[in-house]
């Protein structure tokens, strides 16, 4: 349901480690331990598919395809449809609707065995290369920074930075900076009285309204309504208002 870091291991072996955009999909193999360690609060929807019935709708996409049907498990990808059914099933209220939830699991299991997945053609920004892009960006964070400036620290070209930088992270780097930016923004909100205003400076923004509709944008709620609701409050005080795998199942794993 949100953007998170998170690291996914089997054993010894990683799987993931990063921050996985809104919109993926992982999907665990049947009777598989997992182990996930958090590092951002993150929502998820999970799905447990009977192994029988994802192989029968492989077999029966199988024909529709251009090439052999791989095997799903630990497949992790980003997709726009997953993303759309998980918000359709949470906003529409019917989560605890089994039928229509059903409905919901069916169609994304039948998109899952349609997809035509491609092998990446672009290797990933190395971990150390990563590491440093991550810590330049904490703390300069107040500061301009362009996608010169983050190629730079990672010693690559632009064109090349953005291309592995995108398949380490699943984000475009200008969309990373908006989201730390907001990260930050998020901490300030919570836990002082900063006008916005000062806030927006503080993350990296050069205005207050281009902070708020980045902020509204990323969270569906403006600065002052977020904070508010972190808070407890009941409503925005005036200065804010005026400023404003188990058993034998695949498991389906959706942050939307």
């Amino acid at each position: 349901m949100k953007t998170t870091r998170v690291k996914l291991t089997r054993g010894s072996h990683t799987i993931f480690d990063g921050i996985m955009p809104a919109g993926t999909l992982h999907v665990a193999g049947p009777s598989q331990p997992l182990t996930a360690e958090f590092r951002a609060p993150c929502d998820f929807i999970h799905f447990h598919v009977s192994n029988g019935y994802l192989r029968k709708r492989q077999d029966a996409a199988k024909s529709g395809l251009s090439q052999p049907i791989r095997d799903l498990n630990d497949l992790i990808i980003r997709d726009p449809l997953a993303g759309l059914l998980g918000r359709t099933l949470i906003e529409s209220g019917k989560a605890r609707d089994r039928l229509y939830a059903e409905s919901v699991g069916q169609t994304l299991v039948m998109h899952i065995t349609r997809l035509e997945l491609t092998p990446p053609t672009v290797n990933a920004l190395p971990k150390w290369r990563l590491k440093r892009v991550q810590e330049y960006v904490d703390s300069h964070l107040d500061e301009g920074i362009s996608l010169a400036d983050l190629a730079k620290v990672a010693g690559l070209s632009r064109m090349h930075f953005a291309a592995q930088f995108r398949a380490a992270t699943g984000y475009r780097p200008h969309d990373y900076l908006l989201h730390q930016r907001i990260e930050s923004a998020k901490a300030i909100l919570s836990s002082t009285d900063t006008p916005l205003a000062e806030v927006a400076l503080a993350v990296g923004f050069q205005a207050q309204p281009h902070f708020s509709t980045v902020f509204k944008r990323l969270t569906g709620e403006t600065p002052a309504r977020w904070r508010c609701s972190v808070r407890g409050d009941l409503e925005p005080p005036e200065t804010f208002r005026r400023s404003s795998a188990t058993n034998g199942q695949n498991q389906i794993t959706a942050p939307v």
